[in-house]
């Protein structure tokens, strides 16, 4: 037995070699997707409150570092069409609000690590997203079943540093029962927006906003 180790140690080194080269790439391997993981931005988009449509729409950034919100959308598919809108600002809010209280006019802004936004009831923002509309009429107590909504998502555009340039993350959620009052998300995680062509349509939303204020 030793005679053989022996007659075979070059060979035996070499593989033993391979081996904890395996061992390093594979350890290297964890760490480099761990720390990818924590480089990514994690914004959630959540339901709060039960799941009817006076249930509260909740962003929270769960990002190792803090996040710019630029935008925030809703989508409404009713009656066979899509109707986008942005619910970034409040429609009732007034300059003079803005004054110390920035948060009061506008749900843009930085959002903290572990930090939570409350976008209001989902009937609030159907309700904003439809005024923009002069073909959809919503019913202030019943907005689903008088917009003949199917589904909705909201989307949230962002800025996030490791990133570069923005990001989104969106949510769809679906609208069920006889009366149309009850909704829930179509999948459990909230969607990533980071590849290439979903965030080149996002930055042309934002460049569509601001060639439209100019306007």
């Amino acid at each position: 037995m030793w005679q053989w180790i022996n007659d075979n140690a070059q060979a035996l080194s070499f593989f033993a070699s391979l081996g904890t080269l395996a061992v390093w790439l594979f350890y290297a391997h964890l760490l480099y997707s761990g720390f990818r993981r924590q480089r990514k931005a994690r914004i959630l988009i959540n339901q709060g409150w039960g799941q009817q449509v006076d249930s509260v729409c909740l962003i929270s950034n769960m990002s190792q570092e803090p996040v710019y919100i630029h935008s925030i959308t809703m989508t409404i598919r009713a009656q066979d069409n899509e109707y986008t809108e942005a619910i970034t600002d409040f429609d009732e809010a007034q300059p003079r609000d803005s004054e110390n209280h920035p948060r009061e006019v506008t749900r843009q802004g930085p959002l903290q690590v572990g930090e939570q936004m409350n976008l209001g009831t989902f009937r609030s923002l159907l309700r904003q997203t439809a005024k923009r509309h002069k073909d959809l009429r919503a019913d202030e107590n019943q907005p689903l079943r008088s917009l003949s909504v199917h589904n909705f998502k909201v989307t949230v555009i962002a800025s996030y540093g490791p990133e570069g340039g923005v990001i989104g993350a969106q949510r769809k959620f679906l609208v069920r029962g006889d009366d149309n009052q009850l909704m829930r998300p179509v999948a459990i995680a909230t969607k990533r927006m980071t590849k290439r062509n979903a965030r080149q349509r996002l930055q042309q939303w934002l460049e569509q906003q601001l060639d439209d204020s100019d306007g």
